[in-house]
């Protein structure tokens, strides 16, 4: 006697309804900086520290994005420096 049931695939799902993809999706080109996330960011809003913490993770990623984001988090954060000596 054979199991005839082990062979068998599973029905597809009823509701196999996938939302539709722009047909443009693809051709979508970028045309930001990079660095959108820190653009407003300013001396003051974060801790030095948090900023070099954020910035060595970024760096660590090793792309252009995120070492051009590593940067601006370094140049605030050198920012900040200067102005709590100079006070």
């Amino acid at each position: 006697m054979t199991n005839n049931n082990a062979s068998r695939r599973r029905p597809n799902p009823a509701n196999n309804n996938k939302p539709a993809r722009p047909s443009n999706y693809e051709f979508v080109k970028y045309a930001g900086t990079g660095t959108e996330v820190v653009d407003d960011l300013t001396p003051g809003m974060a801790p030095s520290w948090r900023l070099i913490e954020i910035a060595k993770w970024h760096d660590a990623k090793h792309s252009g994005r995120n070492s051009r984001i590593a940067g601006r988090l370094i140049a605030i954060a050198a920012m900040q420096e200067e102005m709590q000596v100079a006070a």
